[in-house]
């Protein structure tokens, strides 16, 4: 019996490894802001890991925990209540299932988007890195570039990995 409790920990460890960048971004399509986000995606993690004995191996697991995610949502919404712009359900379910729609998509463009990126020389990947992290002006300081050349260089990497993805997803659909 203990070692079937371990092959099950191991499969949880595996699947929300798998899938959490998913479960995340269908939860940041929900809620208003990325750390409201981060935060139900932590209370929806231990709902998943609690109900674990739930899930049935071989069927979705991401859209089991996207359903888990959406109770959560629906629970935070309270908290929301308060924000400027609350989406009413209808508009919330409309998301949620556009959301689900468009998972694999979003998922082979972020598979695309990682290959990408590695195509980069570091010097140029850690200024895109940092700007999302820290900002244009730390990443500029960090890469040794003025605020302008930062800029630019932010501009053609865009666009670079813009007709990478693009051309990556491209490639696939014809293979």
């Amino acid at each position: 019996m203990p070692e079937q409790s371990a092959d099950r920990t191991k499969e949880l460890v595996l699947l929300m490894t798998q899938h959490q960048r998913r479960i995340f971004s269908y939860i940041y399509t929900l809620v208003p802001d990325r750390h409201s986000a981060e935060d139900i995606l932590q209370e929806t993690s231990l709902v998943i890991c609690e109900k674990f004995s739930d899930f049935r191996t071989g069927t979705d697991f991401a859209a089991w925990a996207c359903q888990i995610a959406w109770w959560q949502v629906r629970a935070a919404r309270t908290k929301f209540a308060r924000s400027k712009v609350i989406f009413d359900e209808k508009v919330l379910e409309a998301v949620s299932a556009t959301a689900c729609e468009l998972a694999p998509e979003q998922s082979a463009r972020h598979e695309a988007l990682s290959r990408c990126l590695q195509k980069l020389n570091p010097r140029d990947r850690e200024l895109l890195m940092t700007r999302y992290e820290s900002g244009v002006e730390e990443a500029a300081k960090r890469t040794g570039r003025s605020l302008v050349a930062a800029y630019k260089a932010l501009t053609r990497l865009r666009k670079l990995l813009h007709d990478c993805v693009t051309n990556a997803l491209t490639s696939e659909a014809t293979a």
